[in-house]
C-alpha cells in the first residue's frame, strides 16, 4: 500500500524513492504502445508485472475516457476511463503506486466556439499544436475544467493506487498567445485592478503584438507577458486546490518544462516559485544530458526546483526524466546520479514502452526503454540495476536526505526576465548570467540555490550569499528587499558577465568606465570574502562532478564522470575533500556504490576537510559516509 506525504513516497508506511515510468500518459491518438484494437488489457497486464519486476512502484497515467456534460456543476458531469480505471488497479495488483493526469490538450465539454487561443497573426491554435489550446480567459472554459477537474478526481478517489493528480502536461503558452478576445478583455480588467491603468486608459489598450523596437520602451510588452504570466499560474494552482478537495488522498503537481530558466521564460509562463507554492508537490520534466558541459545546465534546472520546492518546505519530483529508446546504457545511470544528488525525491522515465510507430506520428518508436514491440532497449539493463542498487541499499535514505547547502543563492526575478525578455528580443541576458554564475560557484565547490528577493526575509533556504545575474527590471520594491539583506549582514554580488567576475552590489548601479579598476573577483574570492569554505571539492580530475545530500547520521556524495568520452578514472587518481563537519574519528563507515561495486573505503582529515581517496570511478557512484550525530574530537592526520 502506497501513500505521499510532504512529496515522499511510503510503502506500507517507509520512506522510499519514487522510482516509476509514464504509460498511456499522453492524451494524443497517437502516443499509444498499442492500437485501439488490439489487446490493450492483455499487454497492460504483462507491462505492469514486468515493471515491478524491474524494480519500479510508480505509473504515470493520463486519465483516457469520455467527459459529458448533463447539468450544472461537477455533479453535471459524466466521466468514464475504463483503460485507465484498469490500469490504476493493475497497478495496485503488482503492489505499484499510480499517478494520473487529469487534462488533455483542452476541455470543452460544453461545446464553446472561439475558445481557442490567438497567436499575434491572428490564427487559433490547432488541438495538439501544445498542451494549452483554450484561452485561459475563457470563463466558460474555466468552469469546464473546474467541473471536469472536480469530476475526475473525485473518480479516482476511489482506488486505493493512485496517490497523486497531475495537473495539465508541460503547460505553457507557445507561438506567442494570447490574442484571443476574452483574453484582451482580461487584460484590461486587469490593468485596472493593478493599479496599473484607470477604466479609461485601460479600455483604450491593445495590447502589444511584437516586442518593442530597439531603444522603445518596454514597458507595456512587459506588462502584457506579465498579465500572462500570472494567470497560467494561477490557473493551474486553482486547479490543484480544485483535484486536492475531492481527493484529498492524491497530493498534486504538473510537470513544467525548464522554462524559468530559459530565455523567454516570460514567454512561456512556466514558474516554478509559483507552482510550488499552490501544489504539494514540484514535477518537472527534463531532457538534458548529464555529462560534459551539459551536465551544468542539467543541474541547474535541477537545483533550480529544489530550491523552489524547498522554498515552501516541499519537495521536487522528475515527471518526465529522459529515456529515450536510442539512449546510451551510461546516460541512464549519470542522469540518477545527477537527479539523487540535487535532492530530487521522484524520478518518472519517459517512459515504459515506445509509441505505435504510426508512419505520422509525433514521437514514433522514440521513448522507452522497451521498444514497441517490446525489444529491449540498450538502457534496459542499467535501469534495471540501476532500480535494484537504489531499492537493496538505499532507498529509504535517499528518500529522508535532504539536498547540502553552503548559502549560496543565485536570485530569480520574473520582472527581471520579463525586462531582458523584450530588450534583449527574446535571447535574454539574465537567463544566461543566471547559468554562468551558477555554473562557477558551482565550480568553486559550492551547491548552489536559487532563491526570490520576496522570499530574502523568510530566509527559507539560509543564504549568506546572494548572487544578482542582472538588475535590469528587478523592480524598485525587489531593489529594497535584496537591501534590507544586505543590511543584515549578508552578502550580495552582481555578476558582470564581460569577465565572468562579481562584485559588491548598490542601491545605484555602477557606471563603469574605460581603464579604471573595479572590484570584480572571481567565485573562490567571493566565497572567501563571505567566509563560506567550499563544501565539496574534487581533486585529480575535471571531469567528476559531486553532489552531497544528508540525513540522520549520513551524508551521501553523488558522484557523475561527466566525460563525455566516458574515460574510467583510474583507482587512486581522484579524491573527494569534504567540509561537512565531521572529522575522519566520526565515520563509522564509507561505502563507495554502483550497480556493479560496492566497496569499503577510509577517510582521513586534511586543513581541516574529510578526504577520501576513490577507487576506479566509471559512469558516477554513491559514496555513503556514515557518521556520529555529535562528531568526535580529533582528527585521523592524512
Amino acid at each position: 500500500m502506497y501513500s505521499l506525504n510532504n512529496g515522499i513516497l511510503h510503502q506500507d508506511g517507509k520512506p522510499v524513492l519514487a522510482l516509476g515510468l509514464s504509460y498511456y500518459a499522453s492524451y494524443h491518438p497517437q502516443k499509444v504502445p498499442v492500437l485501439a484494437d488490439g489487446d490493450r488489457e492483455g499487454q497492460m497486464d504483462l507491462d505492469l508485472r514486468e515493471m515491478a519486476e524491474a524494480g519500479f512502484n510508480i505509473l504515470r497515467f493520463a486519465a483516457l475516457g469520455n467527459f459529458r456534460r448533463v447539468g450544472e456543476g461537477a455533479a453535471g458531469i459524466e466521466a468514464e476511463f475504463p483503460l485507465i480505471d484498469r490500469g490504476v488497479s493493475a497497478a495496485h495488483e503488482v503492489n505499484m503506486a499510480a499517478m494520473v493526469r487529469l487534462q488533455g490538450y483542452t476541455l470543452n465539454v460544453s461545446g464553446y466556439t472561439g475558445e481557442a487561443m490567438v497567436t499575434p497573426e491572428g490564427r487559433e491554435l490547432g488541438l495538439y499544436e501544445c498542451f494549452l489550446r483554450a484561452s485561459l480567459n475563457h470563463e466558460g472554459i474555466l468552469r469546464d475544467n473546474e467541473d471536469c477537474t472536480a469530476a475526475s478526481a473525485r473518480h479516482f478517489s476511489g482506488f486505493p493506487s493512485v496517490v497523486s493528480h497531475q495537473i495539465y502536461n508541460e503547460p505553457a503558452y507557445h507561438f506567442g498567445v494570447d490574442y484571443n478576445p476574452h483574453s484582451i478583455a482580461a487584460y484590461r480588467r486587469w490593468l485596472v485592478s493593478e493599479g496599473i491603468k484607470d477604466e479609461s486608459a485601460a479600455q483604450a489598450t491593445d495590447p502589444p503584438r511584437k516586442r518593442p523596437e530597439a531603444g522603445a520602451d518596454p514597458s507595456e510588452w512587459i506588462t502584457w507577458r506579465l498579465f500572462h504570466y500570472q494567470r497560467l499560474n494561477w490557473y493551474m494552482g486553482h486547479l490543484a486546490g480544485i483535484a486536492r478537495r475531492n481527493n484529498p488522498a492524491a497530493e498534486t503537481l504538473t510537470c513544467l518544462m525548464n522554462c524559468p530558466l530559459s530565455p523567454g521564460a516570460v514567454m512561456f509562463g512556466e514558474d516554478y516559485y509559483r507552482t510550488a507554492q499552490d501544489m504539494e508537490i514540484l514535477g518537472i520534466t527534463h531532457y538534458t544530458p548529464a555529462c560534459g558541459e551539459s551536465q551544468w545546465n542539467a543541474s541547474e534546472t535541477l537545483d533550480a526546483a529544489e530550491s523552489a520546492a524547498a522554498s515552501f518546505g516541499k519537495h521536487a519530483w522528475l515527471i518526465e526524466y529522459n529515456a529515450r529508446t536510442d539512449m546510451p546504457a551510461s546516460e541512464w545511470d549519470r542522469e540518477t546520479y545527477s537527479a539523487v544528488g540535487s535532492g530530487i525525491k521522484g524520478i518518472l522515465y519517459y517512459q515504459w514502452r515506445a509509441d505505435f510507430p504510426f508512419a505520422d506520428g509525433p514521437e514514433p518508436n522514440q521513448f522507452g526503454i522497451l521498444y514497441n514491440d517490446r525489444t529491449r532497449t540498450a538502457a534496459y539493463a542499467s535501469a534495471v540495476a540501476m532500480n535494484r542498487l537504489i531499492n537493496d541499499k538505499l532507498s529509504s535514505r535517499i528518500a529522508l536526505a535532504e539536498k547540502c547547502r553552503a548559502g549560496v543563492a543565485v536570485l530569480f526575478s520574473e520582472k527581471a526576465n520579463a525586462y531582458y525578455d523584450a530588450v534583449d528580443h527574446g535571447q535574454s541576458r539574465t537567463a544566461h548570467n543566471m547559468m554562468h554564475a551558477y555554473r562557477l560557484f558551482r565550480k568553486a565547490g559550492v551547491p548552489v540555490d536559487f532563491t526570490r528577493a520576496c522570499d530574502l526575509a523568510a530566509n527559507p533556504l539560509g543564504v549568506r550569499l546572494l548572487i544578482v545575474p542582472a538588475r535590469g527590471g528587478l523592480s524598485r520594491q525587489e531593489i529594497g528587499q535584496i537591501l534590507d539583506f544586505q543590511n543584515k549582514g549578508a552578502q550580495v554580488v552582481e555578476f558582470n558577465a564581460e569577465n565572468n567576475g562579481f562584485y559588491q552590489f548598490c542601491e545605484t548601479p555602477v557606471q563603469r568606465k574605460h581603464g579604471y579598476i573595479y572590484d570584480d573577483n572571481s567565485a573562490e574570492e567571493i566565497l572567501d570574502i563571505a567566509g563560506i569554505r567550499p563544501m565539496i571539492l574534487i581533486e585529480g580530475s575535471r571531469q567528476v562532478d559531486g553532489k552531497l545530500i544528508a540525513g540522520q547520521g549520513y551524508h551521501i556524495v553523488c558522484l557523475v564522470n561527466t566525460d563525455i568520452r566516458e574515460r574510467i578514472q583510474a583507482a587512486g587518481t581522484v579524491a573527494l575533500s569534504l567540509d561537512i563537519g565531521t572529522p575522519a574519528a566520526a565515520v563509522h563507515r564509507i561505502t563507495f556504490l554502483t550497480p556493479s561495486a560496492e566497496i569499503g573505503l577510509s577517510a582521513c582529515d586534511r586543513d581541516g576537510r574529510l578526504q577520501i581517496t576513490l577507487p576506479e570511478l566509471r559512469l558516477g557512484a554513491f559514496l555513503v559516509i556514515e557518521h556520529d550525530l555529535e562528531p568526535a574530537r580529533g582528527r585521523t592526520p592524512c
